[in-house]
């Protein structure tokens, strides 16, 4: 976004009040609120809910929108967002990339993290689109899949295929009521970006795709048997591969019940919708992100698909609905 430098003190001062860590005594017969699983041993209650300790210091406890660091004491919010005091005093003078005062107009990235124009949207993470310095992400490196991430995401990309086969199961899963899919109907590879882009027809945005998947048919007289290729990108941060694995099960999905010919929107918009999802039940800062520049995109396959899969399914509450409309047995709007 462009703004202009915001005038202090707009924010308001606030006190964290972070949760009591209980005795590992108390802890009987008690459920995590984030998890679910069973707490065995001490854990923070907070507004009447129960934690892990780790599963609040993870997806409860607030976090600066600059360091993403975790706040203890006393924060300051400000547009919805929690800071430090000296983090937002330091964002709000002066560029995240070069330290330079700013001046007039600039660019911001969802995180909050302010920078000059001059430097471009090539220094957001392709991931989690935070601005990539030393002091937001730690700065940035060339991954082993070729692209250039910060080191937040570098240090949680899936690279081992055993990792990756256990986060495509669990999001298969995750699917399995909405978008069922038998494991046996498709294979998986993790590739780099060049070998990504390789696959890809042409037409396809090179830049932005991470995963593809290719429908393979054979015949034995009458008989046919369907089976799909799925690329992934290697290097993913857990959040970002699950849902893009939900993306490229969709397209299985969608093989499988013989939609090939979707229009673009009822395709990449279904498949948006699973991976809006996933997301949705992560539930990270990082996944919200995203989740907002997924509800905002103005591609007319990917961004306006999903809205108008988002409106068919009720906000995915109602999956049944979308099926029908995908198979022309029920209305989708914008009339495709």
């Amino acid at each position: 976004m462009i703004g202009r430098r915001p005038r202090l003190p707009v924010a308001i001062l606030v006190l964290v009040l972070l949760g009591t860590l209980v005795p590992r005594a108390l802890a009987s017969e008690l459920r995590c609120r984030v998890c679910g699983e069973e707490i065995t041993g001490g854990y923070v209650e907070l507004d009447g809910k129960v934690y892990h300790e780790r599963c609040y210091r993870e997806k409860v406890q607030p976090r600066c929108a600059v360091c993403n660091k975790p706040i203890e004491g006393a924060f300051v919010q400000e547009a919805g967002k929690s800071y430090h005091p000296a983090c937002l005093k330091a964002r709000s003078t002066r560029c995240v990339i070069c330290g330079e005062v700013l001046k007039g107009n600039y660019l911001a990235d969802p995180w909050g993290n302010p920078f000059h124009s001059r430097h471009g949207r090539k220094v957001l993470c392709p991931f989690c689109n935070r601005a990539m310095a030393d002091s937001t992400t730690g700065g940035s490196v060339v991954a082993a899949n070729g692209m250039r991430i910060c080191r937040l995401c570098e240090r949680e990309g899936v690279e081992r295929k055993g990792r990756a086969e256990s986060l495509l199961e669990r999001t298969r899963l995750k699917l399995s009521d909405s978008f069922p899919v038998p494991a046996s109907s498709f294979s998986f590879e993790l590739v780099d970006k060049p070998r990504l882009n390789e696959l890809l027809s042409p037409g396809r945005q090179l830049g932005v795709e991470m995963g593809i998947t290719l429908e393979k048919k054979a015949r034995w007289g009458r008989k046919e048997s369907i089976h799909n290729d799925m690329f992934l990108l290697s290097g993913l941060p857990e959040w970002l591969f699950e849902a893009v694995a939900a993306h490229e099960l969709v397209h299985v999905w969608q093989h499988l019940q013989g939609l090939d010919d979707l229009p673009a929107d009822q395709a990449e918009g279904s498949a948006e919708l699973a991976s809006y999802l996933v997301l949705k039940r992560n539930g990270s800062r990082e996944a919200r992100v995203k989740m907002e520049a997924m509800e905002r995109s103005d591609d007319p396959s990917y961004g306006a698909g999903l809205r108008r899969a988002l409106e068919v399914s009720m906000n995915g509450q109602d999956v049944s609905r979308l099926h029908r409309a995908l198979r022309g047995e029920g209305e989708w709007p914008g009339g495709s």
